[in-house]
């Protein structure tokens, strides 16, 4: 991991080290994707089935693009496993609950005007097979989007000879009902457009690779998105009086995501930043991905030393990074400070893995800086809002004058006419 001592030149030398990580699609990405879109929207069925042999080397017919789960044994479950997962549903779903919005209604000079919350009719939601899939990630958006009473839950996923027993039993637990196996972005081309066996959906949702993301950037408007999802990141603030092992083990957690992972370190202990690489030197040995792990903290892992460690704060929240946790006693305070920032975590207990799995809150958060500017995934991005306006005479009266003088203003006279006409009345 590089050091970087906190100084006056210190932002422009840390921007340049966070956007050497930050992946924007190629144009060759972005012409292969627009390709592939309007192949789907054209073809249907057919280029789906192409597709299937040419990307996932699986060769499927018409009958194949639905997952019949009833022909599907789970086998190789393990019953204590699943009931983890069992667990961090209902843990999941407790907590979601909680994010139900309320309608509210107002009356103002015999106006009633009501704010009203629908769930969307029908969203789709990608999930990656293979070695990226994760059955977490299928429980963390289709939670939400039960509890916000969506009506049309689809789940699309890539065709594979071997179909993760997890996956089956999730989607039976969950209680999806529509299930396609398609990947790529192919499958956002679908999930937009429609095929012969695909309905199309008003929103879509999960992650996946370049070419997925490269399509949801280009059918967003056509069909909404979730999100923009970049490599993981971590910010990790501890000071001399914390466990060197327990911080270098939350830098490895992340690290080990991916190759573009980064994984951040800030402290006001030089010292203690060599006992958290000496730390991680020692750990990652025995680990399943240090190869990856290596890779990730050697060209993205930074280590920020400051004078202050108030000074944190300010650099978090240039960074708004997808996690953060603060391992110092007096992480109140800071946390105070922070305005950007995905999933928080405090005191040195509060594991970000917990967040990720079990303990309720959701892991699909904004990464890249977006927490500026969005949040985590929850209810309220599986609903939508409409706002309802009812006038009566005294309401019409109060407000006519003013209207007509405004939309005058503006050269609307269509809309002073519609106003005016009902005062002849």
């Amino acid at each position: 991991m590089k050091i970087i001592k906190f100084n006056k030149n210190f932002y422009n030398q840390f921007q340049t080290k966070i956007e050497k990580r930050n992946s924007f699609s190629s144009k060759s990405i972005q012409k292969d994707v627009n390709k592939i879109i309007y192949d789907v929207k054209k073809n249907g069925d057919k280029s789906l089935i192409r597709y299937a042999a040419k990307f996932d080397k699986v060769a499927i017919s018409k009958k194949d693009l639905i997952l019949d789960l009833s022909k599907k044994t789970q086998s190789n479950v393990e019953p204590q496993i699943f009931n983890s997962f069992k667990k961090a549903i209902k843990n999941i779903s407790s907590f979601h609950k909680k994010q139900l919005p309320k309608n509210i209604v107002f009356k103002n000079n015999g106006a009633t005007l009501k704010s009203v919350w629908k769930p969307i009719d029908s969203v789709g939601l990608y999930v990656p097979g293979g070695k990226a899939f994760y059955p977490s990630s299928l429980i963390m958006n289709a939670v939400p989007a039960i509890i916000a009473g969506v009506r049309r839950i689809v789940c699309i996923t890539p065709p594979t000879e071997f179909i993760n027993p997890y996956f089956i039993r999730l989607i039976k637990e969950l209680g999806i009902k529509e299930t396609y196996f398609v990947g790529g972005a192919q499958a956002i081309s679908a999930l937009t457009f429609g095929t012969q066996t695909i309905k199309p959906v008003n929103k879509i949702f999960g992650p996946g690779n370049a070419y997925v993301a490269e399509a949801k950037k280009q059918l967003y408007g056509k069909v909404g998105i979730d999100l923009l999802a970049g490599p993981s990141e971590i910010i990790v603030v501890a000071n001399n009086n914390n466990n060197p092992d327990w911080v270098a083990s939350d830098l490895i957690a992340q690290a080990e995501h991916d190759e573009n992972a980064q994984s951040i370190l800030i402290t006001d202990n030089k010292n203690f930043a060599t006992k958290v690489i000496n730390s991680i030197t020692k750990i990652k040995k025995d680990l399943s991905k240090k190869k990856i792990i290596e890779k990730s903290l050697k060209n993205n892992g930074i280590i920020v030393v400051v004078d202050n460690i108030d000074i944190a704060a300010d650099i978090i929240n240039f960074v708004a990074p997808e996690h953060l946790h603060i391992h110092i006693l007096d992480n109140k305070k800071l946390l105070s400070y922070i305005n950007n920032a995905g999933g928080i975590f405090l005191g040195e207990y509060s594991v970000e893995a917990f967040g990720d799995y079990i303990v309720g809150t959701n892991h699909v958060l904004p990464t890249s800086g977006a927490a500026k500017f969005s949040s985590g995934l929850g209810v309220l991005d599986f609903m939508k809002r409409s706002s309802v306006v009812e006038m009566n005479k005294k309401s019409f009266s109060a407000l006519s004058e003013d209207t007509q003088k405004m939309s005058g203003l503006e050269g609307l006279d269509g809309h002073k006419l519609s106003v005016k006409i009902r005062q002849k009345k």
